[in-house]
This record gives C-alpha cells, structure tokens and sequence, in this order.
C-alpha cells in the first residue's frame, strides 16, 4: 500500500481530502494530515512517505520550499500540489523541482485520485529505474567481496581444504588457470606495484579470482588463463617503472586446469612463510595470516558466545567476554584478522534467517578500511550482539541511528529512510517502529531534540551568531525553521534565550 501525506493550511479543505476519499479502495493510506511546514517536515522523517499532496501557501514552509528540501532528503518522493494561486511562476518552479503535477482549487474528486494515481506510477518508475537497480548492483559487488574474503580466511587461517573452500567463488573456465608470481617486490613499491597490476589485468579483461597475496618480497595473484595473457604480464614485470627509478621484478606463470588445484598449490607454496598479506581493489593491505597466532581461541571464544545466544540477560557477560579477548590486541592488523575470523564462524554456525547478509557485506567493508583500535572493538562488540540477542539487536541499531545523527548533525538533509537505507540496510518502517519503541519517542521528535541541546550550548557561548549554531544544527539553509522548532521545544527564539541565559 502507498502511504500518503496530506498538508494544507485550512482545516475543511484538509479534512474533505481525508475524508471524502475511499483511498483504501486505491491502494493509498493517509498517514498523517498537516496543517503548517514544520509538521509536514516532522511528519515526513517520521513516516517516510511515498506520495505528499500538498499546498503552496503555509506557515514554516511554503510548499516549494518544502518540495526543495525533501527532495534532497528523499528523491524517491512523488509531490502533488493542490493550490488556489494561479500565477504561472508557481507551476514554472514546481515543475523545476519535479513536480509533475499542479492542481488549483477547488479539485474533484476525479482530478485527485487521478493525480495520486500518476504520481503512485511515477513513484514505482523512480524507484525501479534507481533504488532498486543500485542496491541490486551494490549487493551484488558486496557478496563477491564476501566470498573472497571468506575463501582466503578458509584457506590460510581456518586450513580447510582449497577443493571444500573453491565453491565461495563460481568461476569456470576452459582454458584452466594462471598463478603469477611476482618476486623481488619490495614492501615501499608495494602499493604502486599493486596499482599498476590491478590496473593492466583490467585492461586485459583479467579481472583476479582473489585479492593478491603478498609474502616476503614476493606477491601473488590467480587469474582466469587467456591468450597472452601471460606474455603481457611478463613484459610489464620487465619494464616497471616506479617513483623515478626502475625495479628489476621476476614474473613466473603457472597453469591449473582447475581452481582447487591452482589455489591448493598456492596455499602449499606461501604457507612456509610466516606472514602472509592481502591487497584488495581498494589498496587496503592487510595481515591475512600470522604463524604465531592462535586460532583455536578463537574456535572456544565461538562457543562460549553462542552458548549465550538468546539470553538476554547475558549481555554484559558477552562484552565481557569480548571486551577480555580483543582487549589485549594491540595491533590492528592483528586485531582485524582475529575480528574477522570470529565474525565469519559465528556467522557460519547461525541460521540464515536471524540477519540479512547485507548488513554484513557492509560490516566487513566498514571494518575493512577501520583505522581505530577502539572504534573496531566497538563496532565489532556491537554487530556481535546483534547477532545474538533479540533486546540487544534493537538498541544495538537504535544506538546506530543516533551514533550517526550525532555524528551528522549539521546535515541538513538527515532523514530516518537515508539512515535505513544507508546505514542500518532496513525496511524504514520496521526502523521507525523500533526506534519508537525503544527510546520512547519518534525519530522527528528526537532529531529535533538533539539539534535543539545543541544549539542552546553553542549560543550560550560567548558572542556566537544564530546563523552560525543555525548551520551547525543542520538548519543553516533556513534560519526560520531554526527558529521555530528552537521556540517549540524551549519557549524562547534564540535571540530572547540568549538574552535570558547568557549572565550578560
């Protein structure tokens, strides 16, 4: 069902809207009727919905005003306006920023519903022609991303066996399989060496099974075998040229007519090595594998963990737990390889319907490029009691959406459906809903709050201008919306706050 917004300033006229409509009969509920700008904006990051009839002349936001702002905030919103000025400038603007469809007062019943009807049409292109088609290719590039990781973990830090672990990754092909090794690669040309190959085998329409591997001035790489492939590989080892000085690398090939063969023969030639390293397409280099670690720690860390899985009130042991493992890790190589390694088994041994691997797609992108000791523990404490608790799962993404207003508060355009689709990977209404619940009010309401706390610190200091804490607070591009919601929630404007506060 499409879910709608109804916002005018006169009361009949918004009431015979709602009223006067069977708009269950044609698949629209009416979520919320407004009467001035700043409740529709309130209601809008509460709601998130799909159609917003509204008209141009209101107080706190004009209707194009409005239109301009959510727009930015949601592009996937269809907006109506049903207004009773009839000067062209109005449509000129409202078609500007989209709006397919003006109506003038007063409008039939016939006109309305064609109207929404057109803009639940336009709703479904948008979002099939962009949402959908972009999540579809991000989780798609995130799953192989997944695969690869798990593949190498199984295969250099778990010891499973490169025929069981081969199946993470479908690639076939006829011609069989080339390992390259690069030897005499020094650890200060690594990056652009790595740059620079990844770079020819996309030219060559090579793109590489896994992340290379590095190991002692050697680093290595398995492809699908190609005409030529091979030569090109060996004459650009010839003629690398780095940072004004040339480095004299040895190329070797080897073939494989099968990738289990081929990744089982490469796990037997780096093994013996005491440390092995990953480069993934983005650069980021990490320790995959540590002769000197431990792993069946983490094997009992595992089953310690899911023995506390669905109790809720064992959090604290559980952080407990992890808090006395990772505490001791110094390092943040070691400290990701351990992290991942405990994530993927306690994954593996979890139902698939308890998370959506999204989410953990995501989780291992965030934790891969994580350069904070203690923002890595933090995160990973939480995405572990995610996983195993039901309480914990709710405040654990209630803590994530107001983790990211406070980090983003000066964003204009912060909303609860660009905080689910971009952060939490949830349904918004399902977010909306445990956001309510669990911290006792709406996201708009909370939102609103924050911004204000903020702002009554930052003009309590000496000779700061409400257009500056205005901006800071996330409502710079419209200082009268400041101070609307600033007198809402304080009694005050700004300036009279300061004057009743400041000891001056």
């Amino acid at each position: 069902m499409f879910t709608m917004i109804v916002a005018d300033d006169e009361k009949v006229i918004r009431e015979s809207i709602v009223e006067c409509i069977d708009w269950e009969s044609i698949d629209v509920k009416i979520v919320a009727s407004c009467s001035n700008g700043v409740e529709v904006m309130d209601t809008i990051m509460d709601e998130s919905p799909d159609i917003v009839l509204t008209d141009i002349k209101m107080p706190g936001f004009t209707g194009l005003e409005l239109i301009e702002k959510i727009s930015k905030m949601d592009p996937d919103v269809e907006f109506i306006i049903l207004s009773g000025y009839k000067e062209f400038d109005f449509a000129k603007q409202a078609l500007q920023l989209g709006v397919r469809c003006y109506l003038l007062k007063p409008a039939g019943e016939e006109q309305l519903i064609t109207a929404v009807e057109n803009a639940k049409s336009n709703f479904l292109r948008k979002k099939n022609h962009s949402s959908l088609e972009r999540e579809q290719k991000r989780l798609s590039e995130q799953a192989e991303e997944y695969h690869r990781q798990l593949l190498l973990y199984d295969i250099f830090v778990s010891a499973v066996n490169p025929l069981e672990a081969s199946h993470y990754i479908d690639v076939k092909n006829k011609s069989g399989y080339l390992i390259a090794y690069f030897t005499f690669v020094e650890e200060n040309f690594l990056i652009p060496f790595a740059d620079a190959v990844y770079g020819l085998l996309k030219k060559a329409d090579a793109e590489p099974i896994i992340d290379f591997l590095y190991v002692s001035h050697s680093m290595a790489v398995i492809l699908k075998d190609s005409s030529g492939l091979s030569d090109k590989l060996r004459r650009f080892s010839e003629t690398a040229w780095f940072t004004g000085q040339t480095i004299r690398i040895t190329f070797t090939g080897k073939f494989y007519e099968s990738l289990s063969e081929g990744l089982g023969q490469l796990t037997s030639n780096l093994m013996r090595y005491p440390k092995i390293f990953s480069i993934n397409r983005l650069l980021h280099v990490r320790e995959l594998y540590n002769a000197c670690l431990s792993f069946e720690k983490i094997q009992y860390l595992t089953g310690q963990l899911l023995n506390l899985m669905d109790r809720t009130k064992e959090e604290e042991k559980i952080k407990r737990l992890l808090k006395n493992f990772f505490m001791p890790i110094e390092d943040m190589e070691l400290l990701h390889n351990y992290g991942i390694h405990l994530l993927s088994q306690l994954i593996r041994k979890l139902p698939e319907t308890l998370f959506h691997k999204s989410v953990y797609y995501d989780l291992l992108e965030k934790l891969s490029v994580c350069d904070d000791i203690k923002t890595y523990r933090e995160i990973l404490t939480e995405q572990i009691l995610l996983l195993l608790s039901d309480s914990s799962d709710k405040n654990s993404i209630v803590s994530q959406v107001k983790h990211y207003v406070e980090e983003n508060l000066s964003d204009p355009d912060i909303s609860l459906k660009k905080i689910a689709r971009e952060q939490i990977h949830m349904n918004v209404d399902y977010l909306s809903r445990i956001f309510a619940k669990v911290n006792g009010e709406k996201f708009s309401h909370y939102l609103n709050r924050r911004r204000i706390e903020t702002a009554k610190v930052l003009l309590l200091k000496q000779d700061t201008a409400v257009a500056f804490v205005a901006d800071k607070v996330g409502c710079g591009n419209n200082p009268r919306y400041f101070s609307q919601i600033f007198k809402k929630y304080t009694g005050y404007t700004p300036s009279a706050f300061v004057e009743q506060f400041s000891g001056k």
